[in-house]
């Protein structure tokens, strides 16, 4: 005879009445608490309704919406701006879709149900990115702007399909987003120059992983996949040979997209080298240590304005003569090399939290130290270390508004352009300054709200 767990009742739900006065009027100590902090809120509540409803002055925000968003971006060229908003849409769905068939396959395997993400879901994710957007829409006035963001997101909708794409086909989908995210980049910068550079790279990566190596014989493996991604490489720089365009320069850069793209560039460049650094403080190589470390705690200790002015005014003797780079590219190479440092010592310790015994058994089964890394030591180091990265990544996009420092026109020093027009030199001052940090608050929220889906998918702190 087996027994049977019985289930325990459901405890009744409270009646409102009684969830206020077990929450908020527990005691006299909670009751008083309660109603100050209940006065307050609904005074600061008044005041914000006012500010936003009755007395703010948009007019500075709407009348120079353009400004915010692109800046100084040349006018004529604005058609790059859509197709790279289209291009982002597509590519950020087709990696979207990726995931939710790479998270279905491995429901499938675990025997557990697969669910593919909700409409709901979605706004509920990104609800202040999409409020921000939405904002931005109604402010602009024309039916331009609704149409090129309802072509991003039907362009998403159709990407996110991949999906539902067998596995074999989807192996190459990764290489599709991030050749799309490549494509909406050069779109505005242009083709030409070093462009085909990040394309090849990606196009040599995937060449690696996807040419069936396993099929040969070990002594070539790595012969085959080296000859794949060299073959990549060439096909790619004679493909950009033929169609190389100039685009929109840097120096023409600004705005909002400036901010955006300025930030994903940095965290794009920092994230591996940080990671490099992080191994190379750990090595066993004398050299490599000393030499990580040196450098890890010099940049620290230098904020990084130190490091936005030394790239702006000092970078250009350390090249070699002629070189010529715009204050773009300068502040990029400031922040990379600042950001690089910090998530060098938080995967420093993410694999500090690591028990030896964990190499120690890959060892045992006489696995390489490459292998070791990759498989068992770096997925559960940057595991344990995504609250720490991300929140290094969210300052970072914060930091962009340094960038006015240098001169370059970012997001925030929009301001200044906005301001020196006659009719706003004297006021909604607080306005503009309210909308920017709305706009730096919403996409740092977005961040934030991924970041920990992603810890409660990955179980951070519970396995």
């Amino acid at each position: 005879m087996t027994a049977t767990a019985e289930r325990a009742p459901a405890p009744p739900r409270a009646s409102p009445l009684g969830w206020i006065k077990e929450r908020l009027f527990r005691n006299v100590w909670s009751g008083f608490v309660s109603v100050v902090l209940i006065a307050v809120v609904a005074y600061m509540g008044y005041r914000a309704f006012a500010f936003v409803f009755i007395n703010g002055q948009w007019d500075a925000i709407s009348r120079n919406l353009a400004n915010f968003m692109i800046g100084r971006f040349p006018r004529d060229q604005i058609w790059r701006l859509v197709a790279q908003i289209l291009l982002l849409g597509l590519g950020l769905g087709v990696g979207a879709g990726t995931a939710s068939g790479t998270a279905r396959d491995k429901a499938e395997e675990s025997g557990l149900t697969y669910e593919p993400p909700t409409l709901l879901g979605t706004l509920r994710r990104f609800w202040s990115l999409i409020a921000f957007v939405v904002v931005i829409l109604f402010m602009a006035g024309t039916r331009g702007p609704w149409l090129v963001a309802g072509g991003a997101v039907v362009l998403g909708y159709i990407g996110w399909q991949s999906w539902r794409l067998p596995r074999t086909v989807r192996l190459l989908s990764w290489l599709v987003t991030g050749l799309l995210l490549l494509a909406a980049f050069q779109v505005v910068s242009g083709t030409d120059g070093l462009a085909w550079v990040p394309v090849a790279l990606v196009v040599a990566m995937a060449a690696w992983l996807v040419v069936p190596v396993d099929r040969l014989d070990s002594p070539w493996r790595q012969l085959a996949g080296l000859g794949a991604a060299a073959a990549g490489v060439a096909i790619v720089y004679l493909i950009y040979q033929e169609i190389a365009a100039p685009g929109v320069g840097w120096d023409q850069w600004s705005g909002m997209n400036l901010t955006l793209w300025w930030s994903a560039i940095v965290i794009t460049l920092a994230f591996p080298a940080g990671l490099l650094l992080g191994l190379a403080r750990r090595s066993s190589l004398p050299a490599l240590r000393y030499l990580a470390t040196t450098y890890i705690e010099l940049i620290r200790g230098v904020p990084l304005i130190t490091l936005l002015f030394m790239g702006e005014f000092i970078l250009g003797f350390m090249l070699p003569a002629g070189t010529s780079l715009s204050s773009i590219s300068r502040s990029i190479a400031a922040g990379t090399l600042f950001t690089a440092a910090y998530v060098a010592e938080i995967i420093r310790g993410g694999l500090q939290s690591l028990p030896l015994g964990q190499t120690e058994a890959g060892q045992a089964l006489g696995m390489g130290t490459p292998v070791i890394l990759r498989k068992i030591v770096l997925p559960q180091a940057l595991r344990a270390v995504i609250p720490a990265m991300v929140g290094q990544f969210i300052s970072l996009f914060k930091d962009s508004s340094l960038l006015f420092i240098i001169g370059v026109t970012d997001f925030l020093r929009v301001r200044a352009i906005v301001h020196a027009q006659p009719d706003f030199r004297v006021v909604a001052h607080a306005e503009t300054l309210v909308f920017v940090a709305i706009g730096f608050w919403a996409i740092a929220y977005a961040m934030s709200r991924e970041s920990q889906r992603l810890e409660r998918k990955l179980g951070v702190g519970v396995r």
